[in-house]
């Protein structure tokens, strides 16, 4: 079977994909209204397909009845839309378009980044497979919304830095240009959706573990072995080497993200508003009164009090305690809106709600006679909670396997440090922290959330629920249990087929009985 994959993959990825662009372009344009949140994204693409400058004003009017201009979002992904509308018109299709692509996109990340982290064909096949199956990532790839646009560009951050970490270690030379390919990719993350920060923040993390464990290894090794005067040549040359390496680091990963994320708004830029506030007055559009000091000021006020208003006469301009351009006053809407919104909703959801496949988005409904239309937002359950089960199990096992490693480095600290674990155990840990840092930390956010924000989660999972089911199956010390486990896995995946098949007309509007939709769909009470 693995020969088979190894020798038919490109077949396989070539199925996959086209029955995920099948199943996401199908009816793509049903229902011909806004759903949901098109109210806001669709909304907003239009405007930017028109050059309106509404699109980045949060004192209008709704442009239409019953919307709102989504200026709480970076714009990335409502560019995307705005192209599809200039290309297919302002209709459904193409206010949808881009999320149908991007959502094909996904599937094809998932298979490279599976096959980037763990080296196997058959593993990457499976991965993509399963995502293909998934009803919450198929929903986010039929709505204008930007999740799944998120969802495609942190994929492609942990494939671009999975491929450097291997580079690296290979001593490859062109290892820093996916270095700068993993800057670029976190960049377009969050220009797509804050949450884009979280998969940015992994990297940062796994870089300056990396790097510092990296320099206790070379140290401990080279006091050891070398005499002093040697040592200390060696040190330096390695402390150069080093200093290059963070400094590349420092410019790819801290500064080029959020050189990025202001460049994704030029097109507002482009209309005449402003990025830095060059003025001596209030100007709507440019100009905005800020009754809090720049964070330089309190800083070195709060070293010295008594520089306090000589540094707050350095900046007063306009009658204002200082003058602050659109895009600064921008934000400081954006982050009192997110920070304050006291509002409640029906399908609101909790992050650990999400994890079991408790609550969906119910999205649209259409009633025709007798039968119904719907579109939840909700995972494929048997995909989830199998998945759900073998993330516990790969997350024990990863625990400890890790806590045995650490006893060797205690054990071996007097002697020499072990290296780091293999390759594919070093990817296994970043993706599993990967899964919980793109979906855990909304459990701190102070407003409502929803199901659809676990989407860029749920393509992990399925990489997980992969790496899980092809180690099930070819661990050697399960032999005399392959035959069951082949079967059961066999099993297991028809069944992930079969729940797709049936809840698809549910997470795509397709009317079916209404009485087959009540008996069938909504089997656990908090699924209506």
């Amino acid at each position: 079977m693995t020969s088979f994959f190894e020798k038919h993959y490109r077949s396989c990825l070539v199925v996959i994909l086209v029955f995920a662009i099948f199943t996401r372009f199908y009816r793509l344009s049903e229902p011909k209204v806004y759903m949901f949140d098109e109210v806001y994204h669709a909304v907003t693409s239009k405007l930017i397909a028109q050059n309106d400058l509404r699109a980045y004003e949060w004192w209008n009017p709704p442009p239409e009845p019953n919307t709102a201009v989504d200026w709480l979002h970076p714009p990335l992904a409502k560019y995307t839309q705005a192209l599809g509308m200039l290309v297919f018109g302002e209709n459904s299709f193409g206010w949808r378009v881009s999320s149908a692509f991007f959502g094909v996109l996904v599937i094809a990340m998932v298979y490279l980044l599976a096959e980037e982290a763990f080296g196997s064909k058959k593993l990457s096949i499976l991965a993509a497979a399963l995502t293909s199956l998934d009803g919450l990532v198929l929903v986010q790839s039929r709505i204008a919304m930007n999740d799944i646009h998120v969802t495609f560009a942190i994929l492609l951050t942990l494939w671009c830095y999975l491929r450097f970490r291997r580079l690296r270690s290979e001593k490859a030379e062109n290892a820093k240009y996916w270095l700068l390919a993993t800057g670029v990719a976190s960049g377009i993350a969050l220009g797509s959706k804050w949450s884009g920060l979280f998969v940015l923040a992994l990297v940062l993390g796994c870089e300056i573990s990396e790097q510092l464990w990296l320099a206790l290894s070379n140290l401990t090794e080279n006091k050891k072995k070398l005499k002093l005067f040697s040592w200390k040549k060696d040190v330096s040359t390695r402390w150069r080497q080093m200093w290059s390496e963070r400094a590349r680091a420092v410019i790819f990963l801290i500064l080029l993200p959020p050189m990025i994320y202001i460049f994704s708004y030029s097109h507002m830029f482009l209309q005449g508003k402003s990025l830095v506030c060059t003025g001596n007055q209030v100007e709507q559009g440019r100009c905005y009164c800020s009754n809090t000091s720049s964070w330089w000021v309190t800083a070195l006020s709060s070293v010295h009090i008594e520089w306090q208003p000589q540094l707050m006469a350095m900046e007063a301009r306009g009658g204002c305690t200082r003058l602050i351009s659109h895009f600064s006053e921008l934000h400081h809407q954006i982050w009192t809106y997110q920070t304050t919104l006291k509002a409640t909703h029906p399908y609101q959801s909790r992050p650990y709600q999400w994890f079991w496949d408790l609550r969906p988005v119910w999205m649209y409904v259409e009633y025709k006679d007798a039968n119904i239309a719907n579109v939840y937002a909700f995972g494929n359950p048997l995909l989830f909670w199998s998945a759900d089960v073998a993330l516990f199990i790969t997350l024990f096992s990863a625990v400890a396997a890790g806590c045995m490693w650490l006893t060797e480095v205690f054990k071996g600290l007097k002697k020499k440090i072990p290296e780091l674990p293999g390759i594919h155990w070093s990817n296994l840990a970043v993706l599993l922290f990967a899964y919980g840092i793109v979906w855990a930390p909304w459990q701190l956010s102070p407003r409502i959330m929803f199901f659809y924000h676990y989407t860029p989660a749920v393509p992990l999972l399925c990489i997980l629920f992969a790496h899980f089911l092809i180690g099930l199956t070819e661990d050697k010390s399960l032999k005399k249990w392959q035959g069951f486990l082949n079967g059961f896995t066999a099993m297991l995946l028809f069944g992930i087929f079969v729940v797709f098949c049936v809840w698809y007309p549910q997470w795509t509007n397709l009317a079916v009985p209404t009485t087959w939709a009540n008996s069938l769909y909504f089997i656990l009470p908090s699924w209506r």
